[in-house]
Formats: C-alpha cells, structure tokens, sequence
C-alpha cells in the first residue's frame, strides 16, 4: 500500500477511534493495529470489522473495477452482513490470515461488501453461486472479472481449501482465460434471464389461490408445524398469505396451517424466551435450536403475524408473542432519536448463542426452590441441556394465559432477565435500514391501534420523523442507510415501498395529513426512478451509478421479506383509495399504475404461485378492497372505522364511526329510491344473523334543485349488534367471524357519487379491533 495512503487511512483510524471495535489478532504491544485498508473510510459495521485484515479489501464501487481491469487481475468479491456468524469463522480464518492475505493481495483486486446496502447486488450474484453450486448462503465468495461478470462462486470455504482455491484460480486466470471468459458471459446472461426476463403478457389464472395453497399444505410439517424439514424458516410472506386466505374464505385448512407453525415458533428456541423476539430461524426441524442473530424485519413481520391472527382468534397467547416482540423492539433495537437497529449477533464471547442459554446450576442460583421446580418442567431444562451441555429454553406446551401460572412465569422471566444482563451481550448492527424501519413503523402503528399502545405508536411517529429529516432529500429521494447521524447509499424500491406504506398506516391512526402527502410523493419520486415505461418493467434498484452494470432485477417474489413490488401495489392502491384528501385527479394515476405493475407480473405468479403470496395478496386488495379496520369510500371522502365488541358467547355490537371530509355529505333520498346508510351482515355460512341495526336519523337539511333531502354531514356512528344461532360455542372460524357491509350514498354540492361499500372481516372472539 502506498504511503500516502496508509497515512490517509490512519487519520481516519483516530478520528473513528472508540467508535468501533477493531477486530484483528494483528496488533502491537501498545495494542495498535498493525494493518488497515479502505475500508476504514466506510460506516457499515460490516465492512469495518474487517477494516484492520492484511487483505487490502476495497470497498464496493468503480475504483476496485478500475484498479482489476488496469492490473489485468480477477476480483475476489466477499458479500456478507455483520451479524452472520460463518461470516465471522471465516474473517478469523482466512481473511485475517496473513498466508491467505498475501495470495489475495498479490493476485487478486478483493471486495467486501454489505448485503444490508445493496441487496439488488447480492441479489444478482447470489443467483449466479446458486447456478453454479445448487445453493447459496453467507459468506459469499465470488470471482469476477473486472466487468463484474461472475465466473465461479460459493459460500464458506475452511482455510487450506481456501488457499487451493485462491492458487487454482489465479492459475486458471493465468492458464485459461478465455474459457473463463467463456464461462462469465454465459453465467451473467443466465442470471439476467431469471432476474430480469419478462415473459409475454396474460391475465391471472382463476386457479392461483388454490394451487398456491394446495401446494403450502403439501409441504406441511403437520406435527411441529411450518414446512417439513430443516433448516426452518418463519417464512411470514406465506403465512400472511395463508392468513388472508383464511380470513377471506373461512377456510379452516389454511387457518390451522398458520397456528400450528405459529405455535411450533413461539414455543420453540426460535422465540426468545427470557427477552422476547424471535432469533432468523431454527436450524433443526423441531423450531429448537436457533441461528441465534435476530434481525429487524423478523420482528416487524413476526409481529404483524401474530397481530393479525390474535385479531381473528382472539387468542392472548398470540396477543403475548406479539407484545412481547414489540416490547423488545423497543427495548433493544430502538435507536434514542428515532429510527431502529437493524440486527444483533449470533455470536458473544466468541462463541454463537452463548448470551441465550442456561446452564442448570445457573437457574439454580437465580431461582427459589420452588420457582426452579415450575420453570424446569414448563421449559424441559436437564441437566444434560439440549444443545452443548446447556439449555436452550422452550415451552413444552403453550402457556395457559387464563390461569394463575403466567404470575408466576412472568415473575420468574424477570429475574433471568436481569440475571442475563450481565452478560456480554452480543454485537448490534447500530445502522438503520430504511426499508426495515418502514415496515417496524407499520407494524408498530397497526399493533398500537389494535391494543391502544400509545408507546407503540410514539416509537413509530419518532421513527418516521426521524427519516423524514435525515434520509429524504427536498425532491423526495431517500438514502437507504442512517448510521451515526449520516446518511448512505441511494434508496431501493424496497425502502421507498416499505416506508411508505409505514407513513399510509400512520395517517390511517393518528389523521396527520403530513404522512399520506410524503407517503404519495415518495411512491411518485420512486416511480420515476424504477418503473421502465417502454418494457413495463418495475424493477427493484435503479441503474447502477458506480462499478459494473449489472442485470436490473424484476422480481416480484416473496424472500426473507415481504415482496418489494406487492408492497408498491398496495400503496398505490391505498393512496388512490385516499385520493380525496390529496388530490382527487390522481387516485386514477394511482391506480393505473398499480394495475399495470400487476400486469407486468401475472405470467409469473401463474407461472410460481408458491413464490408470490404477497403479491397474489396485493393484487386481491386491487381487485376487491381490502379488509382493513380503517378504510375509505369515495376515493377518500369517507373514512370510516369498525370495532367489535364481544357481549357474551352469543351477541357481539359492532360500531362503524364515519368521517365525512368538508363539501361532502351522506344523502337520503326522499322518495325512498335509496337510503343514506346500510349496515348488514353479508352471509357467509357462519353462525351469525343480524338482531338489530342502529342508524341515527339524518339531522341535516339540503336543497338539490326543487327537493328538499336529509342527510348527514361531518361525523357520525352507526351500530349492529349480531346474535348466534347456535347458542353452543363452535370453535371453527367460520362461526367466530363476521363480514360486515356498510353502504354509503355519498354525494357533494355539484355531483352525486355511486353508493360505496366498503366490507370489512370482523373477528368477534374476543379481539378487540
């Protein structure tokens, strides 16, 4: 390394010192560090774990191609995160390995980049190590030419395989160039052909629900729940999938599918039973043992989940799971200023999910006698433990929330909590991601609505305004990285979609006009940047500015979270729904739009109906509305609210307030051609009838032309309240769920609108909506 350089990079090391931890066995007997590199310009934890390694890594970018391409020399490219612990083993094995570092150095131009900044490059080079090996994972190890083209890759690699691999390569650079080239191209138009290739138009097939559920209960593990086999997955897009299936069609199948896996995970190691929130996933079939980092858009989705089913169930065992994900959250991974952290690490003390687990003497010591008897059945501790020597805690049934044992339990958890902040704790990734905050905020702001939890919600107001200050520019473009005040890497579909849609449900709750308009000029601004009107294409990233032009993905699959291009949709949709209190003329731009992403992608989900419940779940709120507890009629003239109130086990009252904007008003005809309001259960093969309807008179007076009509301005509540025929409780869906239908006859000064329905799924066990 030049001197100049090296003396760059050292005044960078001071003016950064104590605000990371230098990870290298490389230092003096002052305890300064012998090696740095470029990557000690760079605030990604990732990247500055391995700031002092004696590879000269270069970070992302042109200047690495450049130096490759002028050098005649082949890329290395290592891609992981900071909190992946094989990322870990192999940063102290090989590339803070001298004898690695110089094969590197000397014949290769090496990268280390984030997956967490660019998913659309990890994207495109994942798909080429799975081409080319069957399989993907983290690390990833790829070699590239200095156009960015791939032409082998794979995960892990021990350290003497490394270095074979390391000295067969630079041979094969030497030896065999043109096959290699050979070999790049072909693999770089594969990748673009699965990532960006769109096949001919055609609708959506009839059949698309059906096969996508028919081919999830296939893949049932019917015992422990989730999909059969191992490694295990919370896999949240299809739950939500099979979530709204249930809800929309009662079926009883789809319902079962998503409380046995979601049971199977919260009794499981996978959930955090001391502190709450769930770990990535479950190695084993069982939901056991862990990977024990936990990431944030785990506990957004996670969460969302288990609000949503405690909505349809009323069971306060989900109601649990899901506040005390929450709770963590806000506890953990919740920055002071606003905004929240994107993942803890699976490894303390140098060993993984050593923070998480008890040994038996170590309960011992915390609890009374009696306390150590209850806890050690409820969690099946031993003296043997279930994962070397020691225990990884999980229930070995679910918690009876009525009885007198969660005092107990919860009396219990308190203590080993406090025992366990003792601890080292694990390394937290203190940078915030856009796209994984928006979603936190969404959920925060759905599930602070449901339960009335206004610190849920004060945590997601401070996050929106926190990246509505710093990471929005005036013309509505947004950084996707926050990290120590400062702001990083241009957005991607996913931040743009994601916090939107957190900005849309925190209008929804609070009626702060200022979230809806920054919701709309974000989608529109993302529009412009990702939406190719020529190929009516919508991809997730924009064109590359820096480094190799790689192939622009379009994939409007599920992965480990919700599908970008489905969250897209459904704001759009969302918006043109609340056209009115924006600007009116737009809600058919709006909706255009989300009609012709939706276009772009149905040969694809005919095609994988597995692979896009998100997207099957975007396109089914297009078409039919959506079956939120807050809605809007008239484009957003009307907002209405619905809440159930369970009497006994045989009646239930439900309340609708509705909202009506200034210059509009709900009209009741004279003549009895059509009434102002209708409130009526939809029949749905469930238990429940109507017993009583009621709607307050219209008060107010108008004159259209020569008659005088009655109506209602401003706001006003209507009520239903519902009785069981069969008075014997029935635990099946159907006989716990309501469909309601609320109709409207909307009308303003000059124009007289269509009546609006809006239904809405209405759970009556309990829930409270």
């Amino acid at each position: 390394m030049p001197a100049d350089l090296e003396a760059s990079l050292r005044k960078i090391e001071s003016v950064k010192a104590g605000t990371y931890d230098p990870r290298t066995e490389h230092v003096d007997n002052q305890g300064n560090t012998l090696f740095i590199n470029r990557l000690i310009r760079e605030d990604s934890p990732y990247l500055l774990q391995h700031a002092h390694n004696p590879v000269n890594w270069y970070p992302w970018g042109s200047e690495a191609f450049e130096t490759a391409e002028r050098e005649s020399k082949p890329v290395f490219l290592s891609i992981g995160y900071s909190t992946c612990h094989w990322c870990h083993v192999m940063e102290v094995e090989s590339f803070d390995n001298v004898e690695v570092a110089k094969l590197l150095n000397q014949d290769f131009i090496a990268i280390k980049m984030d997956r967490e900044q660019y998913p659309d490059i990890d994207e495109f080079y994942m798909t080429g190590v799975q081409l080319m090996t069957g399989q993907g994972g983290w690390p990833m190890s790829n070699f590239l030419f200095p156009d960015g083209k791939p032409f082998f890759g794979g995960t892990y690699f021990p350290p003497p395989t490394f270095i074979n691999l390391l000295q067969q390569v630079s041979a094969a650079w030497r030896d065999k160039n043109a096959e290699l080239l050979t070999s790049s191209r072909s693999i770089d138009q594969s990748i673009g052909r699965l990532l960006s290739e769109q096949q001919s138009a055609q609708p959506l097939a009839t059949d698309a629900w059906q096969r996508f559920t028919s081919a999830v209960l296939r893949r049932e593990d019917a015992t422990l729940g989730g999909l059969a086999g191992a490694p295990k997955f919370p896999q949240e897009p299809l739950l939500l999938g099979m979530l709204h299936v249930a809800s929309t069609a009662l079926s009883e199948s789809d319902y079962a599918f998503v409380t046995r896996a979601l049971d199977g995970m919260a009794c499981g190691g996978l959930f955090d039973q001391v502190g709450g929130g769930f770990h990535r996933y479950s190695v084993d079939a069982h939901w056991l043992v862990p990977h024990f980092e936990k990431m944030l858009y785990n506990q957004s989705q996670l969460g969302l989940v288990y609000l949503r089913v405690w909505q349809l169930s009323g069971d306060e065992f989900f109601k649990r799971v899901c506040v005390r994900t929450l709770d963590y959250v806000l506890r953990d991974m919740q920055h002071p200023a606003g905004g929240f952290y994107s993942a803890t690490d699976a490894d303390s003390e140098g060993e993984e999910g050593t923070f998480f687990l008890w040994r038996i003497e170590e309960l011992e010591a915390v609890l009374t006698k009696s306390e150590f008897a209850f806890f050690s059945v409820l969690f099946e501790v031993s003296k043997d433990g279930n994962f070397e020597n020691a225990n990884i805690l999980n229930l070995r049934r679910r918690l009876q929330i009525s009885s007198g044992e969660l005092q107990i339990l919860d009396a219990i958890l308190a203590k080993l909590y406090e025992e366990r902040e003792k601890r080292i704790h694990p390394i937290r990734d203190d940078k915030i991601i856009v796209a994984w905050t928006g979603a936190m905020i969404h959920t925060l702001a759905e599930a602070a609505y449901a339960f009335n939890n206004a610190i849920w919600l004060e945590a997601a107001e401070d996050a929106a305004r926190r990246l509505l200050a710093s990471n929005v520019t005036e013309n509505f473009r947004l950084h996707r990285i926050l990290m120590n005040d400062t702001v990083s890497i241009d957005g991607q579909l996913e931040d743009y979609a994601n916090f939107s849609l957190g900005l849309i449900t925190l209008f929804d709750v609070t009626g702060t006009p200022d979230y809806l308009q920054s919701a709309a000029s974000l989608l529109n601004s993302a529009w412009e940047q990702f939406w190719d009107s020529e190929a009516e294409v919508l991809y997730l990233s924009a064109q590359a500015k820096g480094g190799p032009q790689l192939a622009r993905s379009r994939s409007a699959g599920d992965g480990a979270t919700i599908s970008p291009v489905a969250t897209t949709v459904s704001c759009l949709n969302k918006l043109a729904q609340r056209a009115a209190l924006l600007n009116r003329e737009y809600g058919s731009i709006w909706q255009s739009r989300a009609s012709r992403v939706c276009n772009s992608i149905y040969a694809d989900v005919n095609e994988n109906p597995l692979s896009h419940p998100s997207m099957l779940c975007a396109i089914t709120e297009l078409r039919e509305g959506d079956f939120s507890t807050i809605q809007y009629a008239g484009g957003g003239v009307c907002r209405v609210r619905l809440w159930a109130a369970k009497e006994d086990d045989v009646h239930c009252h439900i309340m609708a307030e509705i909202e009506i904007q200034p210059g509009y008003f709900i009209l009741q005809s004279e003549s009895g051609d059509y009434q102002a309001v209708e409130f009526s259960i939809i029949p749905t093969g469930g238990a429940w009838r109507t017993a009583e309807v009621n709607i307050p008179p219209p008060m107010q007076q108008f004159k259209m032309g020569h008659e005088q009509l009655t109506g209602y301005v401003d706001k006003f509540a209507v009520s239903l309240r519902a009785v069981r025929d069969n008075v014997e409780v029935n635990p099946a869906l159907s006989s716990r769920m309501l469909r309601v239908q609320l109709k409207l006859q909307i009308c303003s000064d000059n124009e007289c609108l269509l009546p609006e329905s809006v239904e809405i799924d209405v759970p009556v066990s309990g829930a409270n909506i």
